[in-house]
């Protein structure tokens, strides 16, 4: 989300951001408005996601640029729960 910097009240403004199943995201990432990142990609330490991100595919980077493909074969899993992956 944002502000519009020339409204008066400074209001929010903002677009829907879509995460796709496999997707792991790093710490530190700024993923602007609007963004899709595709399934099974992976998106490096402190990344500015700016652009929508191919399926597995590996970004990093200001602003976040393709790095290389990840492997298709993706069998994982997550069995914990959001609080203990904190």
């Amino acid at each position: 989300m944002g502000h519009d910097i020339d409204d008066p009240d400074f209001r929010t403004k903002s677009r829907e951001v879509v995460i796709e199943d496999y997707v792991c995201v790093f710490s530190g990432v700024l993923i602007m408005p609007g963004v899709t990142i595709g399934k099974g990609a992976v998106v490096l330490p402190g990344a500015v996601v700016s652009k929508d991100v191919r399926p597995f595919s590996v970004v990093g980077g200001n602003p976040a640029a393709f790095i290389r493909e990840r492997s298709r074969d993706l069998r994982y899993t997550i069995d914990y729960g959001y609080w203990f992956a904190l």
